[in-house]
């Protein structure tokens, strides 16, 4: 069953309304000017050389595609009746992780499965369905710092996890997004078929007619793509991927994760119909690795890389 919650349209405006005052110097690094860290390999990410890119895939139960994404793990709502799966979840350091705001709000699923808490699931390519199997690493989330502004949730975990294998973090692009930029997210919430998704920034002046401002706000507005399935996928979280330019090829970085879609249709505002003409307003990443190198307790420069988007 498909949640009906009202939360495009009014939910966004909520998130952007004058309550949310923020202080711009403690959100934003300066970007551009942070070094990155050991970024000469692509063993740091999943999906490594551009020519690994293909978004042709099969359907099977869980795209071969998604497959080898290594730094995205499962969100998940722990409570009596067992573990449900909320949205997807980046990894950026050991026990860092971020995602969409709305994801990460613990009101919704603690009225509809019970009282718990969060967990990330990770180790099994069945974190991205609905009930993870027996074999899948499970770690408690200790705190979730949640930007309702921006749409944006920083989420740290008790211990850390153990890179390698199926499981990697991927480093946060500095760059500015320029208007020609390649983007690419993974549809979490289908994880059948085509999950790897070309993304077409939104032209500012036609975004700006949609969401006034919004740009002040941290957001990447992103046009309508083939496909978009607004009634499966309005929470959003799904990682937002670029390739930042190396000395010796592009890697991949995280521009910022999916949020919530623009929609004049009642129907879709409340979750209950597909608008295909929808815009998406997106969280970037980058006005925040202050505050998550902070709760991580690493450098911010550990964690970017100021390569040029291609």
């Amino acid at each position: 069953m498909k949640h009906k919650t009202a939360l495009l349209l009014t939910v966004l405006l909520a998130f952007i309304a004058g309550i949310c005052v923020q202080a711009a110097h403690i959100l934003e690094p300066e970007l551009g000017k942070l070094e990155p860290v050991n970024i000469a390999t692509y063993e740091h990410n999943a999906i490594g050389k551009r020519q690994d890119n293909a978004t042709t895939t099969s359907e099977t139960s869980i795209s071969p595609r998604l497959k080898t994404v290594r730094f995205i793990a499962g969100l998940f709502w722990a409570s009596p009746s067992g573990l449900q799966r909320r949205c997807a979840a980046t990894i950026i350091t050991s026990n860092t992780l971020v995602t969409s705001a709305i994801c990460a709000k613990s009101d919704y699923p603690a009225s509809k499965y019970g009282q718990g808490g969060w967990r990330i699931v990770t180790g099994a390519e069945e974190r991205y369905m609905q009930t993870p199997p027996s074999s899948a690493q499970a770690y408690v989330v200790s705190n979730v710092q949640i930007d309702e502004c921006s749409n944006f949730a920083i989420i740290t975990i008790e211990g850390s996890m153990t890179f390698g294998g199926g499981l990697m973090p991927v480093f946060i692009s500095s760059h500015p997004v320029d208007q020609g930029a390649t983007l690419y997210t993974f549809k979490t919430a289908e994880p059948a078929g085509r999950s790897f998704l070309s993304l077409t920034n939104g032209i500012a002046t036609e975004c700006d007619k949609y969401l006034p401002g919004y740009a002040d706000e941290n957001f990447l507005c992103t046009q309508p793509v083939l496909g978009q399935t607004v009634t499966n996928d309005y929470l959003g979280g799904d990682p937002i991927i670029g390739f930042s330019s190396q000395p010796d090829g592009s890697l991949a970085v995280l521009v910022g994760v999916t949020g919530l879609y623009y929609s004049t249709l009642e129907e879709a505002q409340t979750a209950s119909a597909n608008d295909a003409t929808a815009y998406r307003f997106n969280a970037l990443a980058a006005p925040h690795v202050r505050d998550i190198a902070t709760l991580a307790g690493v450098s911010p420069e550990s964690l970017v890389s100021t390569g040029k988007l291609s």
